[in-house]
């Protein structure tokens, strides 16, 4: 199953670990196989990937995810179908091969060890071989191809039509 789940502010907030601790509380049906959350914090432009093995209900607390300030979060709770029940393949994935991102995937990539021998030819560094990390990767593959035909690559209007193009990708 999975439960995948998203929230952005407007700005950085000094309660966003609470919302996104319940919402992934909330999502402890889908999967207690292991919970992660991708929190960015514009202020400090930092991304804090927190991740392990174990349900919401337990791991918001002890990993300090209820206590993230920022303003992006991305969470998930797994129920395992590709790869192993450990820490590396939880979601979401943090990967900075071409340029950083984060993400989480619901569903099932058929086609994984094709994608991950893939990636890996194109110098990405895989660290799972959960598909959701490949589907990451593949699409900040897409994205640093996008960015690259524009001069100012931190234009914030480039980077989200670089952004649809990839996912389209």
């Amino acid at each position: 199953m999975c439960g995948v789940v998203g929230l952005i502010f407007n700005n950085d907030q000094d309660d966003l670990g609470n919302y996104a601790s319940n919402l992934l509380k909330s999502l402890e049906y889908r999967g207690y196989d292991s919970t992660g959350a991708a929190v960015y914090n514009e202020k400090n432009d930092e991304i804090t990937l927190l991740k392990d093995v174990g349900a919401p209900s337990v791991l918001v607390e002890e990993l300090g995810i209820s206590k993230l300030k920022g303003k992006i979060f991305c969470g998930q709770v797994r129920w395992a179908t590709f790869g192993a029940v450990d820490k590396y393949n939880a979601q979401p994935h943090l990967v900075d091969c071409k340029t950083k991102i984060f993400g989480a995937h619901n569903g099932n990539i058929t086609n994984t060890i094709q994608l991950k021998n893939w990636l890996q030819r194109e110098g990405h560094k895989i660290l799972s071989d959960n598909d959701g990390e490949m589907l990451v990767h593949t699409i900040e593959h897409f994205f640093q191809l996008e960015l690259s035909k524009h001069e100012d690559q931190n234009n914030f209007k480039i980077r989200i039509q670089s952004m649809r193009e990839a996912i389209l990708k």
